[in-house]
């Protein structure tokens, strides 16, 4: 997906004008860890669980602790390390 998280698409055509690939495919965690992030308990047919639903913490008297070990639990689920994910945000931003 690019910047906008639409399908990148980069259409390539042989000799003959015909499409041979199209798709871009790469790494895609971060695609994964928005989207876990964006959902609430529900939206995903494959696992009507996951989704931490976060919207709900905007106005709640949460602290961050909670909402860490909520995150947590549904990256788990997802099979992405929190604490690597962590990281990589940290690196991400200096």
């Amino acid at each position: 997906m690019n910047e906008n998280m639409e399908l990148a698409v980069r259409i390539v055509r042989d000799s003959s004008g015909n499409i041979t690939s199209g798709l871009v495919v790469g790494e895609c965690i971060d695609q994964e860890a928005y989207f876990i992030l964006s959902m609430n308990p529900g939206e995903c047919k494959e696992d009507p669980i996951i989704g931490p639903g976060l919207n709900k913490y905007i106005r709640g008297k949460y602290n961050q602790s909670e909402i860490d070990m909520r995150i947590r639990q549904h990256f788990t689920r997802a099979g992405i390390d929190y604490d690597d994910y962590q990281e990589r945000i940290k690196l991400a931003i200096n």
